[in-house]
Order: structure tokens, then sequence, then C-alpha cells
């Protein structure tokens, strides 16, 4: 089991985003990752990045496909990819995994289809689907009407990639709602359900996890 962060730009949100009753006016940089688990022979990417961003400012910004193989793997390796929500952000990178099994939430894939055109093998679920043994996927439904976290079992822990369901730690350490939030009682009852400490979240947009651009390998 490997599970590694890749960190392929920076932008920025609101702080009103980030926390219910935070600050419009108040700048927060945020980063932009997307994450690599390697098990029983696959490589599964969680989300896939964006090469644009229309309406948030770009910061030392690279194609993730450039970290990706910067890590040492090229779009071909990749056998599965999970998309935590249909947002630009998180899906457009799809575009260079087309003999990928894609999984989506099923409230998704609407929105996600213009991404996915020549991608044959797309799978969707309502609650929760198992990739492998250890790697399950779970509808959260709080930051959007698909939004899903990946559960990854690794011995007694167990790894939550969180999606967009939190945009920093602050959100889980100090048990603050995200301001950009569809259903803001899913997104209360994920916050407090993954603040837990028997939970190690891993955030997509994570400030504080890699510094500079590049890959990071969590376990």
């Amino acid at each position: 089991m490997k599970i590694v962060a890749l960190k392929f730009g920076k932008t920025e949100i609101n702080e009103g985003m980030a926390f219910v009753g935070g600050s419009r006016e108040k700048k927060l940089p945020i980063s932009l990752l997307f994450f690599l688990i390697e098990q029983d022979g696959k490589k599964i990417l969680v989300d896939t990045g964006c090469d644009t961003m229309p309406g948030f400012p770009l910061f030392e910004h690279t194609s993730p496909v450039n970290i990706l193989r910067e890590y040492g793997l090229t779009p071909e390796d990749i056998t599965d990819v999970i998309l935590t929500h249909s947002h630009s952000d998180h899906t457009e990178g799809v575009k260079y995994y087309k003999d990928a099994n894609i999984y989506i939430h099923e409230a998704g894939l609407s929105e996600a289809e213009i991404y996915l055109k020549e991608h044959k093998k797309v799978f969707t679920f309502k609650d929760e689907i198992k990739i492998t043994a250890d790697v399950m996927i779970k509808h959260i439904g709080g930051h959007s009407d698909d939004s899903s976290i990946v559960l990854i079992k690794h011995g007694n822990i167990i790894y939550a990639i969180c999606g967009d369901e939190c945009y920093t730690m602050d959100n889980l350490r100090e048990n603050k709602p995200s301001g950009a939030s569809r259903n803001l009682e899913k997104n209360k009852a994920f916050i407090e359900e993954y603040g837990k400490p028997h939970y190690v979240p891993l955030l997509l947009h994570d400030p504080e996890l890699i510094k500079d651009l590049g890959f990071k390998i969590i376990i």
C-alpha cells in the first residue's frame, strides 16, 4: 500500500467559502492537490486536477500530469480514477485517463459527462462502493449533491481523502463547517465524524501538506 499526495498548483478562495461566517473579502491561499493510491497492482488516482480554473487565479501551476510523470508514472499506468465530485478543478484532468476505470457518484454524472465523452468504463454508485478490499468511496453530499470521500484502511488507521467537504485542517480541528456547502447539515455531520482522532484526514486543498510543487509519499 502506498498513498502519495501530488501538488500541481495554488489558488485562493475567500474565507467565507472555507468557513461558515467567514469574511467574503478576506483571501485564503489553498493548494491544488490530487492523490495516488497503489495497492494490489492497481494505481488509483483520487481526482485528476485541472489545466484551467475559470474564476480563480492560478499560482505556481503546472498540468497535473507533469507531477504524475515527475513521480514516475504516465497516464497509461493509471488503472482507476475516483472523482470525489464533478467540479471542474477535480475532474478536468480525467481526459488524460481514457483507459482507466472511472468512479463517480450518480448525482455527478451529468455534470461530469463533458469530460467523460471518450471514456468507456464509467461506474456510478449511490451510497458507497469498494475499489479494493481496503479502499472505499463513500457519499457525503455536503459540499455538492455528489460530494464523496475516499476511505483507505491501513492496519488500524483509516485515511480519509476528504474531497471538498473541507478546505483546511482548521475545519476539522476547530469543528468549523464549510461555507461552500450545498447541504450544511450533511457537511456538519461530516466535520463531526471525520474530525475524530481515529481518522487521518487528507485534504485536496491543504496548504500545509506540501510546500512546493511535486509529490509527497504519505505511506
